[in-house]
């Protein structure tokens, strides 16, 4: 790929360029994998091993790549562990097509278990949110805290099944650069570069040359709205479960998870305090990923000293 190139230093500056972060200092993460469940996880381990640990999960159809600029702000004071959650990024595939949230609760629950996470904070964008809520309330005295950006049980079913089509007539590329070329006709915030870079990262070439998103099919196959948000509602009955400190994070442009969804998602859980991204839509970490990433900062600060590190 002509550009800049993909998973480097320069990478990761002018993507902290794009977003408005100093990410001077900030080295590269490393890449771990560990098998839970039957499955090889792969995630991506940012800042210092020793700081307290936040888990950080994509959304449907995303990978763990699409934390990187928050983490440029985040791994200054917290060790971020960014996880390619089971049939997305470069973690494996289910054999049986298990994609549903408690398959997902599982995964990070032994995610936490193998890395021997003391009181992680979990936090989740989107499908990533769900999967966060289901492991959440297994055990909320696991948890530091439980960081929920941009979902609920419920949301607005209009723009999800906009969304969804806008997924299905996107499937497959002719290069990284057809793939940049055609998002930015789509409104991709992103300069061309840094788009192509990007898509390089989150985009596998298959056999017969095309190019298509590294997320199993099965994940999003076919999915309607209602197909989508009917196994979340029994959600809303665990929520009362979850005693941990939580952060409701809502994008101000966000037309999937309203102002509405929002005040309720935090009036059912029992700690809940609430924050608004602004310039940012759904995708919240890619959209204002510093303001995210402030937003975070200032919830776990109000929580005061975390577990003392041995």
């Amino acid at each position: 790929m002509n550009g800049l190139p993909a998973d480097t230093p320069a990478y990761l500056q002018a993507l902290a360029a794009h977003a408005g972060i100093d990410a001077a200092g900030v080295p590269p993460p490393t890449e771990g994998c560990v098998r839970v469940n039957g499955l090889a996880l792969r995630w991506l381990d940012w800042g210092d091993p020793a700081a307290p640990p936040i888990v950080l999960l994509h959304g449907g159809g995303q990978s763990a790549r699409t934390w990187d600029a928050c983490c440029l702000v985040l791994a200054r004071r917290h060790r971020c562990l960014a996880l390619d959650q089971r049939g997305h990024g470069d973690s494996a595939w289910s054999p049986e097509g298990a994609y549903g949230f408690d398959d997902h609760a599982d995964d990070i629950a032994a995610f936490i278990d193998a890395l021997a996470l003391t009181a992680p904070t979990l936090a989740g964008m989107s499908m990533g949110g769900i999967n966060a809520i289901a492991c959440a309330a297994r055990d909320p005295r696991r948890l530091r805290a439980l960081v929920i950006v941009d979902v609920a049980p419920e949301v607005q079913v209009e723009p999800v099944e906009r969304m969804m089509r806008g997924i299905a007539a996107c499937r497959r590329f002719a290069s990284p650069r057809d793939a940049a070329e055609r998002l930015a006709r789509l409104g991709a915030r992103r300069d061309r570069t840094l788009l192509e870079a990007t898509l390089a990262l989150n985009l596998r070439r298959e056999a017969h040359g095309d190019w298509t998103w590294k997320y199993d099919p099965r994940t999003l196959a076919d999915l309607s709205a209602e197909r989508i948000l009917a196994p979340r509602r029994p959600l809303w009955n665990v929520l009362p479960r979850i005693g941990c400190p939580a952060l409701v994070v809502r994008g101000a442009h966000s037309e999937i998870f309203s102002e509405e969804d929002a005040a309720r998602l935090a009036r059912t859980l029992p700690r809940a305090s609430r924050a608004t991204v602004a310039g940012a839509r759904h995708s919240v970490q890619t959209d204002n990923p510093a303001g995210l990433a402030q937003a975070m900062i200032e919830f776990e600060e109000s929580l005061g000293a975390g577990p003392k590190v041995e």
